[in-house]
Formats: C-alpha cells, structure tokens, sequence
C-alpha cells in the first residue's frame, strides 16, 4: 500500500509516494466473535447501540472512536436532513421517529446532562469490553466550553477510566471556512485511557491557569487538566468548578 504525500517546491506542486511496508487493504469478513483469533485479516462488523455490544467482558485490545464535540456541530440538525431521504429509501431499516432528548446532543438543551449520561452508558460498556490490563480507549477532543469538559470528565470518570497520555495534532486546515474568522480550535487532544483499576498513570497536574490564547497549549492544557481530574476523588460540583475556573 502506498501514501501520496504532496508539498510545494519551486517547480511547482510535487507529489511522492510512500511504501508502507506489510500494510494492507483486505481482510475476510467472519460473523463469529471467536472466529477472529483463528487466523490474520478477520473482521467482524456489528451494527446496533454502542451502549450494548454483542462482545464478551475483556475482549478488546482498543477501541478507537470519535464522540460529539458537545455542541460545536449540530448534530441533529445535520441527521435530519437525510433523514427525510432515507426513511423513504429504507423504511424499514431505522427508528426513523425519536425525539431530541434521545440524542447525545440535544442543540436546544445541552446543559440539561444527558450528554454526560449517554457518553457514560457508552463509556462503560467499553470499559467492559476492553481487557482491563492492556486495553486502551482512544478518542480525539476539543471544545471552549466548561460544560462539554464537564460531561466528559464524569462520563469517563463513571465508567472507570484514568488517562494515560495525550497526544496534540492538528485538527482543522486553517483555510477551512467552517472555522475561519469564528476564532476556533485548530488542534485536538488524542486521549489515551485505561482502566482506573489495572493501570498505572502520570501525576497530571492542575494547571493555575490554562492559556486560550494558543490553541495547541490550550488542548495540552485541557487533556492535563482532565488527567488530574481522573485520577483524584472529587465530587461532581468540584469538577464542574475546577473548569468553570480555568475556562471562564
């Protein structure tokens, strides 16, 4: 398998190939969860809640996923549109009819908690999958907003989860017109979280400040922020205080 990669240089645009080595683009589709360790190149495809898993406890090496931003994009809204299309395509195939408050996100009602309450239903159904000593959750993250931190942070608490490291990369190109002139978040911080129970982690620190000036110290900042919180007793009013304090 190759990876075109492209630059500028004086003659113009440039592209090059890279071989990756040993990586490949098939496998075969198995239906039986014990059907994996048999062999190389086997997959499995499950589609239903994330909040009940057709998996066996400690079975998963990583699970790798990408929850909402909190509110920074309308989901619902965006959901809806092909939903008009697609119940009539697929009638069939999808609750088609369900209210709001049954979403992650509800954009009128974010405050009200059940982003929290959803991640954390899905948050510990990883956790039960997920081999307690090596498993490892892993999902990127932004937002400005202490509300969005907050949910997060007692999702993951909930569920058993400490962070064992955070990784910052570039999240959006700057001449995207989805953040350009809205004085958005150009990075995301990569979470990387084990068992609270199995896994030793870094004494994360509780920053005095947290700089929203910069955007890559911002997301260090923020993942730091929740590490410390992660692997301390606090109550709920405490964690929703700590980042009211460092992001109002």
């Amino acid at each position: 398998m190759g990876l075109e990669t492209g630059r500028t240089g004086d003659q113009g645009p440039k592209t090059s190939k890279i071989v990756l080595s040993g990586e490949v683009d098939f496998g075969e589709e198995y239906q039986r969860f014990s059907d994996l360790a048999q062999g190389s190149r086997r997959f499995m495809l499950l589609q239903g809640s994330a909040v009940s898993l057709t998996l066996p406890d400690n079975s998963v090496d990583h699970i790798v996923t990408d929850p909402p931003y909190f509110d920074s994009v309308q989901y619902s809204d965006l959901a809806a549109y092909f939903r008009v299309w697609l119940r009539q395509l697929l009638p069939d195939e999808a609750q088609w009819d369900y209210a709001l408050s049954e979403a992650t996100v509800d954009q009128h009602e974010n405050g009200n908690g059940q982003y929290r309450s959803v991640l954390g239903d899905i948050f510990k159904e990883a956790y039960r999958v997920l081999k307690k000593d090596s498993g490892r959750l892993i999902f990127t993250y932004h937002h400005w907003n202490p509300k969005g931190w907050t949910g997060l942070s007692l999702a993951l608490k909930q569920a058993g989860f400490g962070l064992l490291n955070r990784y910052i990369i570039h999240a959006e190109n700057l001449t995207s017109v989805h953040i350009a002139n809205q004085n958005a978040l150009i990075h995301d911080v990569v979470l990387v979280l084990g068992s609270a129970q199995k896994n030793t982690f870094p004494e994360w620190e509780l920053p005095e400040a947290i700089d929203k000036t910069d955007s890559y110290t911002f997301c260090e900042q923020c993942g730091s922020v929740l590490g410390y919180i992660l692997n301390h007793a606090l109550a709920e009013d405490e964690i929703g205080q700590i980042w009211v304090d460092l992001l109002k």
